[in-house]
Formats: C-alpha cells, sequence, structure tokens
C-alpha cells in the first residue's frame, strides 16, 4: 500500500521569505529617505512602494494552503483556499500532461489533465465557490482553443456561460452551477481529452514528473 503524500505548492514558494524581507525593508528605505531631499526622496518612496508590494505578495503567497494535494492509496485529494475535491482512483482513467494540436505538432500546456469515469461520483460534492472557481480559472484553456482554431469564436461565447441544465450519462439531472461545471468538463474533454486540467503552479516538480508520481498512485 502506498503511502500518503502531501505536496506543498509552487505558488505558496517563498511566501514567509518576501513577506519578512519587505517588512524589514520598508522601515529602512523610510529611515534612509528622511536624510535625503529632492530627487532622491522621489527614488526612495518607489522603493518603498515596491517593498509594500512585496509583503502584500508574500502575504498572499502564505493565503494559499499548505498543501495543494494529498495521495492517498484510495484517494486523490485537491485542496484549494476556497474548497476542493477528492477522487477515488478507480473513478480516474488518465492522467498526463495536457497537449494542444499546434498545425502538425502536439504543444505542450502547463497543465496536468485527469479524464474521469463517472462525473456523477464527483459533482454532487463540489461547493458553488468550488465550482465558480474551476469555471473561471478554465476561461483561459477556452481562450486557448480559439486561438488554435480547436472552436469557433461562437462556441466559445456559449461555453463562457455554460447551460445550467446537465444530465450525466447515467441518467443523473443538476441544475445551476453544477450542471455549468458538468458541460465545461464535456467541452473540456472534446478539447484536451480530460475533464479536469490543474495547472502548474499547484504543483511541487515539474509536470511530467508530478504525472509519474500521480500514476504510481493509480497502477500500483
Amino acid at each position: 500500500m502506498r503511502e500518503t503524500q502531501h505536496i506543498k505548492p509552487m505558488s505558496r514558494h517563498n511566501g514567509l521569505a518576501l513577506t519578512v524581507a519587505g517588512l524589514i525593508l520598508m522601515p529602512v528605505v523610510l529611515a534612509v529617505g528622511y536624510w535625503l531631499d529632492g530627487q532622491a526622496r522621489l527614488v526612495l518612496v518607489f522603493l518603498f512602494l515596491a517593498c509594500m508590494i512585496m509583503s502584500i505578495l508574500g502575504a498572499l503567497k502564505l493565503r494559499e494552503p499548505r498543501y495543494s494535494f494529498s495521495l492517498s492509496a484510495e484517494h486523490l485529494h485537491f485542496h484549494h483556499k476556497i474548497g476542493g475535491w477528492s477522487l477515488h482512483w478507480s473513478n480516474i482513467i488518465r492522467i498526463d500532461q495536457a497537449r494542444l494540436h499546434s498545425g502538425l505538432n502536439l504543444e505542450e500546456l502547463p497543465y496536468i489533465g485527469i479524464k474521469i469515469r463517472d462525473y456523477d461520483e464527483l459533482l454532487p460534492l463540489m461547493t458553488p465557490r468550488m465550482v465558480v472557481h474551476l469555471l473561471t480559472e478554465q476561461r483561459p484553456l477556452l481562450a486557448m482553443a480559439l486561438r488554435h482554431g480547436a472552436i469557433s469564436r461562437y462556441e466559445l461565447q456559449e461555453w463562457l456561460v455554460e447551460d445550467s441544465h446537465y444530465r450525466s450519462s447515467k441518467g443523473q439531472d443538476y441544475q445551476g452551477l453544477a450542471a455549468m461545471l458538468g458541460h465545461r468538463m464535456t467541452h473540456l474533454r472534446d478539447l484536451y481529452g480530460y475533464d479536469l486540467l490543474i495547472h502548474e503552479s499547484s504543483l511541487d516538480r515539474d509536470a511530467p514528473e508530478f504525472v509519474t508520481l500521480l500514476r504510481s498512485y493509480l497502477n500500483p
């Protein structure tokens, strides 16, 4: 049986260092500025603002969950500050790095793709806030498909606001946000071959290495 692993996302990296460095440098800049005049002081104002932005960025990084993924023998869990989702390994068909046809070539995308066997094991468990986040986060994927000619502009406009009624392959009816996510996953599967796509910023290593790790749990 595989041991449970917790993945720390790259998006959290250096959060504490940025916050502390910004907080330390701001009073230093103010102290130096006290003894300067004219244009030199104006430069220090910009430096002070840069330090403030550094602290804010660090604080935002620290607000992210400590872990982005938890991998257990039974489930794949995804964690986000507004919610998350969980899939049993038996409900996952395939995991790989997402790719998109660009002319005669396949372009690798900075996303990990997960193809799901049964939507009914996922949709009822999704919180409204998490669904809204996913629908918003995945919009660039639709725009990317348009740029590569995979969909038309009309389809893009239709899919940006998904239908609020969805029936799964097993005949389960969904309304509202859950239905919109069901349609979105169907469209992503048509475009990329996967239902859920996770940006590489949630990983702790290169996408190919992370795919290998997930596959070791999927096919022990």
